[in-house]
């Protein structure tokens, strides 16, 4: 588990303690404020009594369960329809005609799209947890490579043409943008590649 995940869950499980200490003490001081109420009340028939009480706890406690459950529940929702959307919408524009490629932190390959495994002759399989090492030609050496990688680093992205190797070892110029995908923190998370022709 990463530390952000980790971070995270710490943060939620906090937040639900605090809102059912929250919950628990409303619903306490309602109980009391009910009932000191009720007592300052002339003598009525205890089936009333009960009937006012219920109506007073319900009239007390909505507003605080509105606040705390209900709006935060409805905007939280709202969230993840948008996140959803949004996805919907990457999802698409992943499989556009241009090839993709996306990695880890660690050059590790995750994901890549349709077209990619097109151009490339490998299935998904076989290039999920491979370093992107398994498409480089001969024709450039080792300073080259290490001026994108520092270029990249230093600017979070790199663009140019360079050449890949397909897997029957056929290899062409392509153009490709390489992209820095960073978190709050600023630290990179994956590198997404776009190929053009």
């Amino acid at each position: 588990m990463s530390d952000d995940s980790l971070q995270s869950e710490i943060k939620y499980h906090q937040s639900v303690k605090r809102l059912l200490v929250i919950l628990i003490g409303s619903v306490f001081a309602v109980n009391l404020l009910a009932a000191l109420l009720l007592e300052i009340l002339p003598k009525i028939s205890r089936m009333y009594l009960l009937l006012l009480d219920s109506a007073l706890q319900s009239v007390l406690i909505f507003p605080i369960f509105y606040l705390l459950v209900f709006r935060p529940l409805l905007k939280c929702m709202n969230k993840l329809k948008q996140a959803e959307d949004s996805l919907r919408t990457v999802s698409v524009a992943f499989e556009t005609r241009d090839p993709i490629l996306i990695t880890d932190a660690q050059a590790n390959i995750l994901r890549a799209n349709k077209m990619f495994l097109k151009i490339s002759g490998y299935s998904l399989d076989e290039l999920i947890g491979k370093n992107p090492r398994i498409l480089k030609t001969e024709r450039y050496g080792e300073d080259y490579y290490k001026k994108m990688w520092g270029h990249l680093l230093h600017h979070g992205s790199w663009a140019g043409e360079t050449r890949i190797r397909d897997k029957e070892g056929n290899d062409f110029a392509i153009g490709m943008v390489i992209t820095a995908v960073k978190n709050d923190r600023h630290e990179t998370t994956h590198y997404v590649a776009t190929y053009s022709f």
